[in-house]
Parts: C-alpha cells; structure tokens; sequence
C-alpha cells in the first residue's frame, strides 16, 4: 500500500491498519534570507516524513503538509503567509479529528518551523483530550541535538533560521535552489546568556523572546549559511530521518490506556 495518504481510495482508508502512525508536517512560507526560498521549511520537513516512510513503508501514512504557519513576526520581509496561532491550532486539531474519525489512533505532528512549536504541542494535547487517542508533536531537530553538534561546521548560534542546517539539507535535495553566495553570516548567539539560547542545538535557554525577526535580522538570517555544504547536508537529513523513525517506532509501540473517572 501507498505510504501517501492522499493517494489512498476511501476503501483503502477504511481497510488501513489503524495503528499506523499518520505524519502530519506543518511548517510554514517564509523569508529564509536572500538565499533560499520561501518554502523551505515544507521542503524540509516532507524530506524527513517521506524519509520516514521509506524507511518505514509499513508504518506511517504521510498527510499532505500544511505549509502555513505562526509566523506573524517575519512579515517585514516581503513574502510571508501568516496565519494567527488560534486559528494554526483550531485547523490542526480539525485534522487530527477528522483522523480520529477515520478510526486512525496514532498521529505525529511533525513540525518545521520553529515558532508551530507551542501551536502543535496544544494541538496534540487538544486531540488527546478530545478523542482519546495518541497524538504526538516535535520538531524533528529537537530529536538530534547532539548529533547535529557531532556533524555540524559553525559555532554555536550558527543554526537557528535560514543557517548552516538548513541550507545544507536544502542544497542536498535542491541545491539550483539555494545561493549561499548571497548569504552573511549573522550569528547573534550571546554565550554569556544563561537564559536565551539562539541555537537549535545549543542547549541551554529556558526563557523565550521572540522579536519581529527585522529587529534582529537585516535579511532575515540567524546563523551562518556561508559554511553550509550538501554533503554535510546529506548526514543532517539522514539523521533527521533515523531519529524520526525511532520516534514512530516508539509511539507505535505505546499503549492505548484506558481511562478511570474518578466522579
């Protein structure tokens, strides 16, 4: 059977394992800086999930993305499709819903970009409540930390949006697409911070500010694309794929608990 959900006939859908685990990449249209483009955040995070099918054809289903997202901050730089977070939860939540319908009881919302984050982990919280099955959120970069520390070419503060990371995975699927000629490096990670962290692998932080991203960044960089590479690209993407699966494989071995009303 297709790993593509959107592939599937009615009859397929009703026939399906439903413990399979239903991916649902949300991530968002926006500036990357002046040398990728605006959609690299789905590119990314359809690039994990259909990895993860690969890997895995007979566990996931991969929903078509949602490639909007919270981003309300970033629309100084010409390009941006905002959507309000009430309306990203609401809309994700009608997903997952419709899902649950559907009989389906595991659903992982695979997030890439950055600021869904808070947004999908109530959306899977909302959906538990609601339906009483599994649904699960994470960025997939959360998933690798360390290993991106492992692989990775810039300091620390050159991973955050638009930097090294992305444009190196980029570059490995599409590289006529990305132009790290026409990128600066802007890391504005402070090391004598203990509280705010502009690393997606840095560790750290514990407290969040997010700025109107023109505050904080003249082309809309955070990091350092300039040491960006495809072959680096390569293991980035190969890791978010591996961890990702171990992921499925976890939560497609979780119980389904029952509840106990204690009224």
């Amino acid at each position: 059977m297709t790993t593509s959900y959107g592939h599937l006939t009615w009859e397929e859908v009703r026939d399906a394992d439903k413990d399979r685990v239903v991916i649902l990449n949300v991530s968002a249209t926006e500036d990357h800086g002046p040398h990728m483009p605006l959609d690299t955040d789905t590119v990314l995070g359809m690039a994990v999930a259909e990895g993860v099918a690969r890997a895995a054809p007979d566990e996931v289903l991969v929903m078509p993305p949602v490639p909007y997202g919270f981003n309300e901050h970033h629309k100084d730089f010409p390009g941006v499709i905002w959507i309000q977070p009430e309306t990203l939860i609401a809309f994700v939540t009608d997903i997952t819903r419709s899902l649950a319908h559907h009989g389906f009881r595991r659903i992982l919302l695979l997030n890439s970009h950055g600021s869904n984050h808070p947004c999908l982990d109530l959306a899977a919280r909302k959906t538990v409540i609601e339906t009483g099955i599994i649904c699960v959120s994470a960025s997939y970069w959360n998933l690798m930390s360390e290993r991106i520390n492992a692989l990775r070419k810039s300091a620390i503060g050159g991973i955050a949006h638009a930097g090294e990371f992305e444009a190196a995975m980029y570059m490995s699927l599409h590289p006529e697409r990305v132009h790290v000629g026409k990128s600066e490096a802007q890391n504005l990670h402070d090391p004598k911070s203990r509280f705010f962290n502009l690393d997606l692998a840095g560790g750290g932080g514990g407290a969040m500010l997010m700025r109107w991203w023109s505050e904080i960044s003249p082309d809309g960089t955070m990091g350092d694309p300039t040491v960006a590479d495809a072959g680096t690209g390569e293991k980035f993407l190969a890791t978010a794929i591996e961890e990702t699966t171990a992921l499925i494989r976890e939560i497609r071995a979780l119980p389904i608990l029952p509840r106990h009303d204690h009224h």
